[in-house]
């Protein structure tokens, strides 16, 4: 006798944006799932309990699609199976991979307020199917939004599995709070060990029989039922409901086998868990994706989407403080957002998308997708530049403008060194249209421009400056330039010119040398990573030969002795040194095995400790197995490691579940590694993978060896993925990275340094500028806090500022909105709906303390 009583089934359709069918399809054919659930419902609305059907739709976005066209008499049908316990609806946007940020997350999560209520439900469950993992932050995101139960069904198909599965834990938040959470078997397991499709009760008993016997044999198993859930096979993704499994379960039911079986929806499963919560255990860190390497398959976009992210940043602060109100601008802005998300959603493109890389289905899905990321970078330069235009007063039509407006849209002060763009100051007539042309988040600064000179940019700050008081810059007299080497106050970089090989960096504030000089790799070092085919052959099962049996029993097949061969430049073609008024760059050209062109640009300043490390090629047509990163060999030696995610930082091993990847990390913007003396931080503006103390990928280590003087490797591009990303990606990209110095890891310190670095400085002419102007819409004082997230209030009565704590302690800050008188403020939550009013402002100034990696929400509302 098993001490399984019972089998609880969650019926769904698996989200793939993509996959199967091309985007738009089956985005139409997830509305017509909910029409054909509630068609189910109501034909066994009058049955038992334990029988009738259940579907719950796994995400809210198809939700929210299906409301837009959805008649009264289908959207009053779904109401009532939603009040009835039928139908459920998850709390969960779409599937995303850890490239979002901290401010979208909280956005993706507004559906809840809005489906809460139009149907009056409680939506406090949230389902992550097939992804590998969530960033820390989205556990007090979910908490902050009234969600109380989180459930995973991972699939290890090059992934891998946190703790043992099934089992329920409390997750613990950064914030130290708990969110109840159930590690579920992969998604589909009910109807693959069940072989549903046999429509045969005995075959069902064989298969069913045979996986309890592993949950019997588990003594740490808390509960007397199991939870399964079940697609419609063979479709594992985007299935539509299965309109036999009901009468199936039925049958079984009336069999009066050992054993019930019936849908549930997550609120049953929720209240079957909660009933045994004080005996679960506790777990903290971060769900660290194992997916997300295939990001790295399409480097260009992924590094576009991240650019438009920040231009969004600048949009909702400046639409913050001087709101549009034209619904067009509007419709825009949300289409923009909707983009952004739909290209961070884990589905890629097909399922044949390596095995037949010049298939049409294959490119037609890659369009679909790349779409989402060129149309969210379009609309978002649309929406910057009438906000700038607006912020700059400037008319539609004009003679030459009179001088320049620059934009620091983030929290961290910016030392930024001004130019000034040709088109600024052509004679003749200027148009606000023509001025709209360039997208402000597409602008790379080149520093061999001429300089205007090195200003100091507050957080959310602008400033005014008439063209006739800018004078180019003198040549500042502390860098030196050497025969192989190029000295700043800073720095001390020294190379063979004959080689091309930096053989030095010396930091000259920590008195250290900043490499491991013992190295074969040099600082930034290109490298190839293929198969070494003298071993295995070179396919993507050598690294990872899939077994779907063993996943489907949680038993890893990744190949942890894969053999790589590595290589490097072949030759250098040239090298020198250019010079600017507050800043040296030193470029060397290479040929390189799979690229072209390669070039890499070192620039040391004057008036930034930071290093600016920027590559640009021409990638080959490879589709065989290969990835290309550029090593960091550093010299540090017992040595700790923190990243960001989603805006807060995670301790590498120490700070993430067990089980989670460790092998490679995606940054939101920067990593560091050090020691108890020195160490350094890497911003990664474009390309977010990274790799720490050593080549990882494929070792599924469950904690990272200490060994002194680790490789750091950015790692921009890998084709490493076996299905649904892309096979190559030819053609020229470029990629930027900032290194600096830190004598020891302080998040008050380096989160400021990262955000101005992956923050662009966005300068616009200004046609009316007698004078210079200043501006500041916020000042926060004081330091650990940031806000990582300003926009409009959802009811245009003010603003939305987000704050989060960063740091291992308790952190105050002064709040203040220069030029503008607080009438009231409220703490909310993360729907903004009104928690506390906020009282004893004093001085217009909102005094904010925030707990150890505390997160605040804020709604502002202003004196008229």
């Amino acid at each position: 006798m098993s001490r399984i009583k019972e089998v609880l089934v969650l019926h769904h359709s698996h989200l793939d944006v993509g996959y199967t069918h091309p985007q738009p399809v089956l985005l139409e054919m997830q509305k017509k799932y909910i029409d054909q659930a509630i068609h189910m419902c109501e034909l066994t609305e009058d049955w038992a309990e334990e029988n009738k059907f259940r579907w719950t739709c796994e995400s809210s976005y198809p939700v929210i699609r299906w409301l837009e066209t959805a008649n009264e008499e289908q959207i009053e049908k779904f109401g009532r199976y939603l009040r009835g316990g039928q139908m459920s609806i998850s709390a969960s946007f779409m599937h995303t991979t850890p490239l979002v940020t901290a401010e979208q997350l909280a956005k993706m999560l507004y559906p809840i307020k809005t489906l809460r209520n139009q149907f009056g439900i409680d939506i406090k469950t949230a389902i992550h199917h097939d992804v590998n993992g969530q960033p820390w932050p989205y556990s007090q995101l979910l908490l902050d939004a009234g969600v109380e139960f989180f459930i995973m069904g991972i699939n290890i198909h090059f992934g891998g599995i946190p703790l043992t599965r099934p089992s329920a834990f409390h997750w613990q938040t950064p914030d130290a709070r708990k969110l109840l959470t159930f590690n579920g078997e992969h998604y589909s397991l009910f109807s693959q060990i069940c072989n549903v499709n046999a429509k045969d009760t005995n075959i069902m008993a064989e298969g069913l029989a045979k996986y309890l016997e592993k949950i019997d044999s588990n003594p740490d198993y808390p509960f007397d039922f199991v939870y399964l859930t079940a697609t419609n096979l063979p479709l594992y993704d985007n299935n539509p409901p299965d309109r036999e499994l009901a009468g199936l379960i039925k049958r079984w039911n009336e069999e009066s086998r050992e054993q019930t079986i019936s849908f549930v929806t997550p609120e049953q499963l929720y209240t079957r868990v909660k009933k045994h919560e004080a005996q679960l255990s506790v777990h903290s860190g971060d769900w660290t994706d194992y997916w997300n390497f295939g990001s790295g398959s399409s480097a260009k976009e992924t590094k576009l989407n991240r650019h438009t992210k920040q231009g969004m940043k600048a949009v909702d602060l400046l639409n913050a403080f001087q709101k549009e109100n034209d619904p067009s601008y509007i419709q825009v802005e949300k289409q923009a957002w909707e983009q952004i998300h739909l290209y961070d959603e884990h589905t890629w493109g097909a399922f044949n998308s390596v095995t037949d890389p010049d298939h049409l289905d294959v490119r037609i899905q890659w369009m679909h997708k790349a779409h989402y990321a060129y149309l969210a970078n379009s609309l978002t330069s649309y929406l910057l530049g009438v906000q700038m235009e607006k912020l700059a007063n400037n008319p539609l039509q004009s003679e030459e403008p009179e001088g320049i407006m620059i934009l620091n849209s983030s929290s961290a002060t910016v030392m930024h060194d001004i130019h000034i763009p040709a088109s600024f100051t052509t004679q003749g007539r200027h148009l606000s249209a023509d001025r709209m042309r360039q997208a402000l988040t597409n602008i790379e600064l080149k520093h061999e421009a001429t300089s205007y000179g090195v200003i100091e940019l507050p957080p959310f700050s602008w400033r005014k400056i008439p063209l006739h008081t800018l004078q180019e810059a003198e040549w500042s007299k502390d860098i030196t330039i050497t025969e192989g080497s190029i000295e700043t106050p800073f720095h001390k970089c020294s190379f063979d010119p004959s080689t091309g090989r930096i053989t030095s960096l010396f930091d000259k504030i920590t008195n250290w040398e900043v490499l491991d000089q013992s190295s074969p790799w040099s600082l930034f070092q290109y490298v190839q990573e293929t198969i070494d085919p003298t071993y295995q052959s070179n396919h993507r099962s050598t690294i990872f030969p899939r077994d779907v049996e063993k996943g489907n029993n949680s038993i890893s097949v990744w190949n942890h002795d894969w053999q790589a061969r590595r290589q490097s430049y072949s030759r250098m073609k040239s090298c020198r040194v250019e010079r600017n008024a507050h800043s040296a760059s030193l470029f060397v050209c290479w040929d390189a095995p799979g690229v072209d062109d390669l070039e890499q640009k070192f620039t040391f300043f004057n008036y930034r400790t930071d290093i600016e490390m920027k590559v640009s090629y021409h990638k080959q047509d490879i589709t065989t197995p290969e990835a290309i990163y550029f090593a960091i060999p550093l010299n540090v030696k017992e040595w700790r490691c923190h990243y960001d995610t989603a805006g807060q930082f995670v301790e590498l091993d120490s700070q993430q579940l067990p089980g989670v990847c460790r092998d490679y990390i995606t940054v939101d913007k920067s990593v560091s590694v050090y020691d108890d003396l020195h160490g350094i931080t890497l911003v990664c503006p474009d390309a977010p993978l990274v790799q720490v103390g050593g080549f990882n990928f494929g070792k599924e280590q469950k904690s990272i060896a200490r060994s002194p003087n680790p490789l750091l490797l950015a790692w921009p591009m890998n084709n490493y993925w076996d299905t649904n990303f892309q096979a190559r990606q030819p053609g020229y990209s470029s990629f930027t990275y900032l290194l600096s110095s830190i004598q020891s890891f302080e998040p008050e310190v380096v989160m400021p340094t990262a955000v101005q670095a992956v923050s662009p400085v966005f300068t616009v002419p200004v046609v009316a500028c007698k004078e210079e102007e200043t501006g500041q819409f916020i000042q926060i004082i004081g330091s650990g806090i940031q806000a990582f997230d300003v926009m409009p209030s959802g009811d245009g009565s003010g603003i939305v500022v987000r704050l989060s704590n960063c740091t291992t302690k308790q952190a105050s800050a002064q709040l203040q909105f220069p030029n503008r008188m607080i009438k009231t403020a409220y703490r909310t939550n993360a729907l903004e709906e009104v928690q506390s009013e906020i009282t004893g402002i004093q001085n217009n100034t909102l005094m904010i303390s925030l707990e150890e990696k505390g997160m605040l929400h804020l709604h502002v509302v202003f004196e008229s």
